[in-house]
């Protein structure tokens, strides 16, 4: 039978500081959370690995994705939109698409789209790990946020957000544009508030397209649209619409008058770039003194 040791009639130390020694690990392994709650301050501990769960899911998403979790797209109306999702390593895990908010959506699983808008649908580039979820003609109501989730264990997301802007076209010079029979119609559209240039620029007349028509020449440039009819009659006069593809269409009212003996042109004031011509009958050059002295002021 073993002989107990004792010093002084106590047992020896050898347990007790083992004892004092585990139970040092044990609390030094334990982490803590401050919440508030109930307007107080209350500290919460956990053991090393529960209590480090948000540690390791952040360092789990970013050794999974590439991608900046809370990154922010910007698109515009009518354009395409790309929200971003590049993978580092995935394992056996399937990547998807989840769009956000009160009734969440799954939109694409994998390279299946799921979503019954085939707007919708994944950009993958297999040697750059992108999965990329690509909207095309974007609408107001696509803003807000979306979820790329891969299928590890436990499955690890990023999200990103997604915001809409609008682009209006711009006609320059005025809403009502004169000009004689045979002179040159120029007119100029240009885009407000675009990030992106348009796919196409129709040009309408009295709700008629005329990008083809005989006469009439559309040059189109990343910021700008012209219209240009080098001799101009009256067939040319009537509303004309600036319709962008990815942006709200303008339109100016052009007159196009015919220079007949009773016709005179007696003053031109200019708007922005675009003349306005205003055409006053023939009269007796006491009148047109008046006339002139009008316009002056």
């Amino acid at each position: 039978m073993a002989k107990k040791i004792s010093i002084g009639g106590f047992p020896a130390p050898f347990p007790i500081l083992a004892l004092l020694l585990i139970n040092l690990v044990s609390i030094t392994s334990l982490t803590y959370s401050d919440v508030y709650r109930n307007g107080r301050l209350r500290r919460s501990y956990g053991s090393g690995k529960g209590g480090t769960k948000y540690f390791e899911n952040l360092l789990e998403k970013n050794s999974v994705f590439a991608t900046e979790n809370s990154t922010v797209v910007y698109a515009q109306r009518g354009g395409t939109a790309t929200l971003p999702c590049v993978i580092r390593k995935n394992g056996n895990g399937m990547v998807s698409w989840v769009r956000k908010g009160e009734n969440p959506a799954l939109l694409t699983y994998g390279l299946a789209t799921y979503s019954a808008d085939e707007r919708f649908m994944v950009e993958h580039v297999r040697h750059l790990q992108n999965w990329g979820l690509l909207i095309k003609k974007v609408q107001q109501s696509d803003a807000g946020v979306y979820e790329c989730q891969v299928s590890t264990h436990p499955p690890v997301s990023i999200f990103i957000k997604l915001r809409v802007t609008e682009a209006t076209a711009n006609i320059l010079g005025t809403r009502d544009v004169f000009l004689n029979a045979g002179s040159a119609l120029r007119l100029i559209c240009t885009l407000k508030h675009s990030i992106e240039p348009p796919e196409y620029v129709f040009w309408y007349q009295n709700n008629h397209m005329v990008n083809y028509n005989p006469g009439v020449e559309v040059k189109d440039t990343k910021t700008s649209s012209v219209l240009l009819v080098k001799d101009a009659d009256t067939t040319h006069s009537g509303n004309y619409t600036c319709s962008p593809s990815n942006a709200v269409p303008a339109s100016v009212n052009v007159h196009v008058l015919n220079a007949t003996e009773e016709e005179n042109p007696a003053a031109m004031l200019h708007a922005g770039s675009t003349p306005v011509w205003i055409h006053l009958p023939l009269a007796p050059p006491f009148c047109l003194i008046l006339i002139t002295e009008a316009l002056r002021r």
